[in-house]
């Protein structure tokens, strides 16, 4: 995803290590107890934790949630106030609101990068169960066919910057990925997401295409098939883009939903990606993808938003 709220793009790795901070410190364990502390303690008292209030709420509600996630705040600014909030949380600095759009929802801030996207998706799926996942945002475009303000919801996702570099360069490699319900892992160059759940989406775009909002007076049109890719590094680079489109025929890229989909398909949780390209990754041969970024972030966030609300309006109508 591309982080569309800095006008100083080189403040990127700063932020990524700051939010990265933040996660380390909230995942910090208690210190072990000393002799004495433990003596302090009665041997007869049995203490039973409760579970997390966002935990009770969720068991409270006859239906899991669907949880919808995005990077950061601009991206989920059009769902949030959308919502029916409920509770609105905060964990390792992310806001988390739990309550209804049409749907039970969890809506949730990633965090930008791919330890924060992994680590906010196992969260989620730990303490909301939820019944899906959709990753919603902005992305760059790498295929030339795309053009700024299209659609692009990939059947698959790669990490772009797994992998070695040797005399010859960098090579992409598979990943360990472990597998649902059987304590097992097998390496994979890119993990599939949900066929039915991407299926339902391209459906809610189609649906609601009319009402996207134009960029430079061209209404966006949407792409459903072949690959996404991320990684921890903001592309805005034409001779990298090119690498992506010819080594790896992908289709957008962020930095985010990669980690996002093998979260989810080693929990066994059903996941899609729905991204609107803010930018052409450097490729636009005139402008760069942060000035694109820039000028067309908002407009780009909205109509992927409107997917993904379309998309939960359909739901309940086929109930």
């Amino acid at each position: 995803m591309r982080q569309s709220w800095k006008r100083n793009m080189t403040q990127i790795p700063r932020i990524l290590t700051a939010l990265a901070l933040i996660l380390m410190i909230s995942c910090v364990r208690e210190a072990p107890k000393t002799k004495s502390q433990t003596a302090q303690s009665s041997p007869a008292e049995s203490v039973v934790a409760s579970p997390p209030a966002a935990a009770q709420e969720v068991e409270a509600s006859s239906e899991r949630p669907w949880a919808i996630l995005y990077a950061f705040p601009p991206e989920g600014e059009q769902l949030r106030k959308a919502a029916l909030v409920k509770k609105d949380t905060v964990w390792a600095g992310r806001s988390i609101v739990f309550g209804s759009l049409v749907q039970p929802v969890v809506i949730a801030s990633s965090g930008i990068g791919m330890t924060n996207a992994a680590a906010t998706t196992q969260h989620i799926i730990d303490t909301y169960h939820p019944k899906a996942i959709i990753f919603t945002g902005i992305c760059g475009g790498v295929n030339p066919q795309h053009q700024i303000g299209d659609i692009v919801i990939p059947e698959q996702w790669l990490t772009h910057d797994y992998g070695f570099w040797g005399k010859n360069g960098f090579k992409t490699d598979s990943i360990d990925v472990g597998q649902p319900g059987t304590g097992e892992h097998r390496h994979m160059m890119d993990i599939v997401v949900d066929t039915q759940l991407t299926r339902k989406l391209a459906e809610a775009g189609n649906a609601i295409a009319f009402r996207f909002r134009t960029v430079a007076g061209r209404l966006p049109e949407i792409y459903v098939g072949g690959l996404g890719v991320s990684g921890n590094t903001f592309i805005d680079s034409k001779p990298k883009r090119e690498q992506l489109f010819h080594e790896l025929q992908a289709e957008i890229v962020d930095m985010e939903s990669a980690a996002v989909v093998q979260t989810a398909h080693s929990a066994g949780i059903p996941v899609a990606v729905v991204r609107s390209c803010s930018d052409l990754a450097g490729g636009s041969g005139s402008e760069t993808a942060s000035r694109q970024l820039e000028d067309f972030f908002q407009v780009t966030a909205y109509n992927s938003a409107l997917v993904v609300q379309q998309f939960l309006e359909m739901q309940q109508t086929n109930k």
